[in-house]
């Protein structure tokens, strides 16, 4: 079986195994009540991922209902554990089981045991059907054992079969870190393409290959820096600057940092780095397929990925250090409302940072334990040396912000700006201060910051935060005129249309323009929870009650395990009206225990306490919808 092949047929099974091995032919597992670390043969890195109970010793396996738990829990010193209690014929019946385990005897430097768990022979032959596979790991076995010539041609032989750019990927990592710079640079060469468009929006088709090659031309870019080839690394990176002319400030501050070596982090790849790069690569191309798999066949990709995140989880024990991949980690356990498994990630590398401890933090915050957050916060600002002191500054203010703690967040805006260098730094940095400002009820600051960072980076987004902040302060006017002139030129971007929509429809009495406008949006991008929400809550100012409801439920089912203050709180008002006064007061108080803005906070208070006095809006006709509602003339504006 070819490798693709072998990668997309293994989804199935490899979920058999994450979900408990219930299937036709339960595979046989140990006791769990009684099973524990101690018989496991495990790497050091792996051990080190065990959680720890009340007495500060490893829960074991026997905390995991199924396998899919503990890789949940970030444990995978339990999964691995579990993996190998599988009996010989349910281990091959998928390449992966053996990967991973063959994966920690990297991780533990026993190339040879690794090996053997591959089955694979003296002339480098796998013995099962999924050669391929194999062979690419082989290759990489191969390197961390010293056989560089034979490392590079298994890694050819198999790297053709490797989905989408993850071979190229993969053999230029394994080239450098072989001490082979130039043909590296040959093989990033060769995968860049003559022209490069970026995206128009966030929706736009071309954001998949745009995000591919920004990888190629980055780490293009990156290499010759370490050489020490600054211009060529340079006009190297350029390429993606002259795609992108309207984030010039931005890619101007990154191209600095090429040249000066600031805020840039550039350490050159080694072997165990290398191969921990190319196994995420590959995790990520096989999320890809299936995500494209899945909405082809009219489905949507929803939930936990668990076989990402395994396979994520255990390429981090060939390095433990890689602080990218154990940042993705605990980003996607976050995003999946994971909270302490995030925080277990984050806090329990080989070495605290303050980015880790920042990421960490925000995991506990929302994890209830706020006093524990304050305490990475102190470290992470402690950590913080010149070249990441911005980037803690601006995580830790916003983890302040998120902790009420106004005292200590007035103070770092101050410090954030203070130290902000080049336009890029100083534009984030007011922009940054307008969003703590808003959430503090500081409108009118808001606003001046705001605008100050669209001086210093005059781009989209900050166009539209600016309206934002406008209209927060009053200035309807101002903030109409931005966003119409907005979508002008992004007649097409649903985001676009939202704000410009949303804006209508909370700060005017353009409520039939809103609707049509947001009904454009709804229709380009009709998954979006916040368009959705905010389609809902213009049908809400129209009359139609259980419209809104039902757009504004699908809203909070969209975005589940998250659910969002600003949602929580339309429903509220809704279930109010529908005469469910039960269930208005507990979306309220959702909206108030999840840090709404103070001026918004004050209004919960006030609905939590009187409810809402008078009637809902009067129902009026839904006006009339087409293809062209939304699309802005300039004698609009």
């Amino acid at each position: 079986m070819r490798f693709k092949s072998a990668l997309a047929a293994s989804a199935a099974v490899l979920a058999v195994l994450l979900s408990g091995c219930t299937s036709t032919a339960p595979a046989t597992i140990v006791d769990r009540t009684q099973s524990s670390l101690d018989g496991a043969v495990l790497s050091p890195a792996a051990r080190s991922t065990a959680v720890l109970g009340a007495d500060g010793q490893p829960v074991g396996v026997g905390a995991y209902p199924a396998p899919i738990d503990a890789v949940k829990a970030g444990d995978m010193a339990a999964f691995l554990t579990m993996t190998q209690e599988l009996d010989t014929e349910d281990r091959n019946s998928n390449p992966f089981f053996n990967a991973f385990l063959a994966l920690d005897r990297a991780a533990a430097g026993d190339t040879a045991g690794a090996r053997m768990i591959l089955d694979i022979n003296d002339d480098g032959d796998a013995e099962s059907s999924q050669s391929s596979l194999y062979a690419y790991l082989d290759s990489w076995l191969l390197a961390l054992d010293g056989q560089p010539d034979e490392a590079i041609e298994r890694h050819r032989t198999a790297a053709g079969d490797m989905p989408g750019l993850t071979g190229d990927l993969s053999l230029a990592a394994m080239l450098e870190a072989l001490g082979r710079p130039e043909q590296a640079l040959a093989v990033y060469e060769a995968m860049t393409p003559t022209n490069i468009e970026a995206p128009e929006h966030e929706f736009d088709p071309k954001a998949l290959l745009y995000s591919h090659v920004k990888t190629v031309i980055s780490r293009h870019a990156l290499l010759l820096q370490r050489l020490g080839r600054i211009e060529e690394a340079k006009a190297t990176y350029q390429r993606l600057a002259d795609a992108e002319p309207e984030e010039v400030i931005s890619y101007a501050a990154a191209l600095d940092s090429l040249e000066t070596g600031k805020n840039l982090n550039n350490k050159a790849l080694n072997v165990r780095s290398a191969f921990t790069q190319s196994l995420a690569d590959v995790s990520r191309a096989m999320q890809e397929q299936r995500i494209i798999r899945k909405i082809m066949m009219g489905g949507r990709p929803d939930g936990f990925d668990d076989q990402r995140s395994a396979l994520d989880q255990v390429a981090l024990l060939i390095n433990p250090e890689d602080e990218g991949l154990r940042t993705s980690i605990a980003d996607d356990f976050y995003e999946n409302a994971l909270y302490a498994a995030a925080a277990h990630v984050a806090l329990s590398g080989p070495k605290p940072t303050a980015s880790l401890e920042i990421a960490g933090g925000q995991a506990l915050i929302m994890a209830g334990q706020e006093d524990a957050a304050r305490s990475a916060i102190d470290r992470a600002l402690a950590l913080a040396d010149t070249d990441n002191k911005l980037q803690t500054l601006y995580g830790a203010l916003q983890l302040r912000t998120l902790l009420d703690d106004e005292a200590a967040a007035t103070d770092l805006v101050e410090e954030l700006l203070a130290i902000a260098d080049n336009p890029a730094e100083q534009a984030a940095a007011h922009g940054l201060a307008a969003q703590i400002y808003s959430q503090f009820g500081n409108v009118g600051e808001a606003a001046e910051n705001a605008a100050e960072a669209r001086s210093l980076d005059d781009t989209h987004d900050r166009r539209l935060a600016l309206a934002d902040a406008l209209g927060r302060a009053g200035k309807i006017n101002e903030g109409l005129v931005i966003l119409r002139t907005e979508q002008l030129a992004r007649p097409n971007d649903p985001y676009t249309l939202n704000s410009l929509g949303y804006f209508l429809v909370i700060y005017t009495d353009k409520h039939e323009e809103g609707y049509r406008i947001l009904a454009r949006a709804r229709a380009l991008a009709e998954r979006d929870p916040y368009i959705a929400d905010s389609f809902g809550w213009a049908l809400y100012q129209l009359g139609d009650l259980n419209g809104a409801r039902r757009q504004i439920e699908a809203s909070r089912r969209e975005l589940a395990p998250h659910r969002h203050w600003e949602i929580e709180n339309h429903l509220g008002d809704i279930y109010w009206h529908l005469d469910r006064k039960d269930e208005a007061r507990e979306a309220w108080q959702f909206a108030l225990d999840n840090r709404p803005p103070a001026i918004d906070r004050r209004k919960l208070e006030a609905k939590l306490a009187d409810g809402l006095e008078g009637p809902p809006p009067e129902k009026r006709p839904l006006p009339d919808v087409s293809l062209t509602d939304g699309e802005v003339g300039r004698q609009d504006i």
